[in-house]
């Protein structure tokens, strides 16, 4: 056969001349060259057996050197470009031989069907009639083109590089696209990097990492000579961004990050000059993006975020291929992060997105003039192509798609696919054997943050069936659903008034400036916005007489819990320590979690307050309930999460459940369901995160 002309692989048709796959669910796949050629050549050869050294003496023109490894690159390649339909093996290894095409190649169903030669009257004819063809659709596409929106991408299949069991996080391609460096997060808690050489796929990864601290981000200098990545060590209280030499491994300390969150985002100048960092540090009101000179060794890092009366903290960061322009992420409130445009020597600022809740991720195509990055949004993660030139945005059509990483000389966009799911789940108190979780509300959707009603027997939750979280109410075996909210934006947090007759929410506001805590009514489904002059809000929780709502005011000058009344008095403040969430077993207690400083109780009659439990003890803010006898708590440690109570009696603390990593939500809510005995909770499944990639060429 012609090795030009088009042929069909089973559903792919292969079109040599483009060197790319078509197949009509999953759209065009473009292949190198090289790739095309060795599968032409076996398909030329079908059903023959083509050794080795026969493809490399027609592919690579005998050059054994180059040719041993690329050929096993290429054969790679190939098996994972055609297995869209998960169908058995195209190309099959013969021991010690070679290989061999195991799907007979179709030419005629590909092919031009054969004419009848025209006649000159004909051929006049039939000219005369394309030119007026031609004409009426040059003037139907001049029309359609003024009024049709930007196309997507090619639709491509992507190839996947990382199968391992756990997550695989935060690809960072070398240069080249050759390498890829990622984050391997085990079911254990281990946490380091690892690379792969994705021209030699059938070897392992290589461990980059052997420490018991958490690696981060990661990203290659441009010359492909050093890996820079954070470093977290929580036993000792200390971050560090570290600079690893790629052929000697040697580590070299370069600066320290923050100790708090769990994302350190990193990034480097084209020219290697310019480290930028998500950092802090001492009299800084916030964290933010900080550079550091790599040339100068005595450099310190410089604060490149605003600090001073700031609405927005920056995050991520993303330097332009031309060194001219950094895109960062600004995230205003819990429900509006957004992508902005700084060009480096004014400062001039243009935003980019608009209307995003979370940005995963975002990436410079080597062309300079496009951005990749991923949204998430009700816990569903996609990506988007944005033209920074004309505002145009496409998007991707990859469903998990989230921190997008494109390797700088090639189009190759390496990304994390990832989905999470969640689940409401119960734990009964009285059992004398220690079982798995119950499951209450589970399907294909997510479902979390229950609250339980002992009188009416319902929960109130979160579900995102509808595309955004919604507060949705059930019985207490998970029957009976009914949506309360349609407001088209994702809530969260909901907890239920003592008599049962609203629920109380956080939400953003309708313009995305803020968030306020709302009411819904139960009966009626009618809501309403509780009235405060501040714009940044937390999880709410009732007075015992359901007369105020208390919940957590973040501002420029502190945090804390304050108690709003719904007869409309003024804001009151009530902790000076972080107060983050609290419970009140009577009028005139509080019982509440802090920002790293345990769990305390304030006399609202005294003003007094007292240490329950210091940090080391207690760690966390929200994944804890009380009760008149003590306090349910979740303790998580490096291979497993533990139930702990503590009773207020005997100052005595008992562990009621040992369960693998991640079973629940670390920031996740514990409720009491008194009437069944047993505590309610959001249950994460743990999801495989796996790295892939995908040609974005246009």
């Amino acid at each position: 056969m012609n090795l030009r002309q088009t042929y069909r692989l089973g559903n792919f048709r292969v079109e040599p001349l483009e060197c790319a796959l078509y197949h009509p669910q999953h759209g065009k796949q473009s292949l190198q060259p090289k790739f095309i050629d060795v599968l032409n050549y076996l398909v030329q050869q079908y059903p023959k057996v083509v050794s080795r050294q026969e493809l490399i003496e027609q592919v690579w023109q005998g050059n054994e050197y180059v040719g041993e490894k690329a050929l096993t690159n290429a054969v790679w390649h190939l098996r994972q470009a055609l297995k869209a339909d998960n169908s058995d093996e195209v190309i099959e290894t013969i021991r010690k031989t070679g290989y061999r095409l195991l799907l007979a190649p179709d030419v005629d169903a590909a092919g031009t069907p054969e004419t009848e030669p025209l006649s000159p009257s004909g051929f006049l004819l039939a000219r005369y009639n394309i030119l007026v063809a031609s004409l009426v659709m040059l003037i139907i596409a001049l029309l359609v083109y003024t009024n049709w929106p930007s196309p997507a991408p090619s639709s491509k299949l992507p190839i996947t590089v990382t199968t391992e069991p756990g997550l695989e996080l935060f690809p960072a391609p070398s240069p080249d696209g050759r390498y890829i460096v990622y984050k391997w997060l085990g079911q254990g808690g281990q946490a380091d990097l690892f690379k792969r050489d994705l021209q030699q796929p059938e070897l392992g990864a290589i461990r980059l990492t052997f420490d018991q601290a958490y690696e981060g981000h990661s990203v290659w200098s441009n010359d492909g000579r050093y890996l820079y990545f954070s470093r977290k060590d929580r036993e000792i209280d200390q971050c560090d961004v570290v600079r690893m030499d790629m052929q000697s491994f040697q580590e070299t300390f370069v600066t320290q990050c923050p100790t708090f969150g769990g994302y350190h985002y990193i990034d480097i100048s084209p020219d290697d000059k310019t480290l930028a960092f998500y950092g802090d540090e001492d009299g800084a009101t916030r964290s933010g993006i900080y550079t550091l000179d790599l040339t100068d060794k005595s450099a310190t890092p410089k604060r490149f975020s605003c600090d001073q009366d700031c609405s927005h903290k920056e995050r991520d960061m993303a330097f332009s291929p031309d060194g001219r322009y950094m895109a960062v992420t600004r995230r205003f409130n819990s429900f509006n992060e957004n992508i902005f445009l700084v060009e480096l020597t004014s400062g001039e600022t243009h935003q980019l997105t608009f209307n995003e809740e979370d940005i995963v991720g975002l990436s410079w195509h080597p062309d300079g003039t496009k951005l990749v990055y991923g949204v998430q949004r009700a816990d569903t993660r996609t990506g988007y192509l944005l033209d920074v030139d004309t505002m145009q945005r496409q998007p991707l059509s990859i469903e998990g798609l989230s921190y997008p990483n494109f390797a700088r000389k090639t189009p190759l966009l390496f990304f994390q696919y990832r989905k999470e799911q969640y689940q409401i789940a119960a734990w009964p108190l009285d059992q004398e054997v220690n079982s798995s979780p119950f499951p209450v509300l589970q399907s294909g959707y997510n479902h979390k943050s229950p609250d339980y009603h002992e009188t009416l027997q319902r929960i109130a939750y979160l579900s995102n069936e509808t595309g955004h979280y919604e507060i949705w109410t059930a019985d207490s075996d998970g029957s009976n659903r009914k949506q309360l909210t349609h407001l088209g934006r994702s809530s969260r947090y909901p907890k239920w008034s003592h008599d049962g007759q609203y629920i109380a929410f956080l939400a953003p506001d309708e313009d995305g400036d803020g968030d306020h805590v709302y009411l819904v009514e139960a009966a009626t489904k009618r809501v309403q916005q509780l009235s405060s002059p501040f714009n940044s809000h937390n999880r709410p929780f009732w007075s015992p007489d359901d007369s105020a709502i208390l919940t957590t005011v973040f501002t420029p000058q502190h945090s804390d819990i304050y108690r709003f009344s719904l007869s409309g008095a003024s804001p009151e403040r009530l902790t000076h320590n972080r107060g983050r969430y609290g419970v009140m077993p009577d009028e005139h207690t509080l019982i509440y979690s802090t920002w790293r400083r345990g769990l305390w109780k304030l006399s609202l009659h005294t003003g007094e307050t007292v240490e329950l439990l210091n940090s080391d003890t207690f760690p966390h803010r929200y994944a804890w309930t009380a009760t008149t006898e003590g306090i349910y708590y979740l303790v998580e440690e490096d291979q497993y999460q533990e139930l702990h109570f503590y009773n207020f009696a005997n100052q005595e603390h008992a562990v009621l459940l040992r369960t693998p990593r991640s079973t629940f939500v670390g920031d996740g809510d514990l409720r009491l369901d008194m009437g069944e005995r047993r505590i309610l909770f959001t249950k994460t499944l743990f999801n495989q995160s796996d790295i892939k990639y995908v040609t974005v060429d246009e």
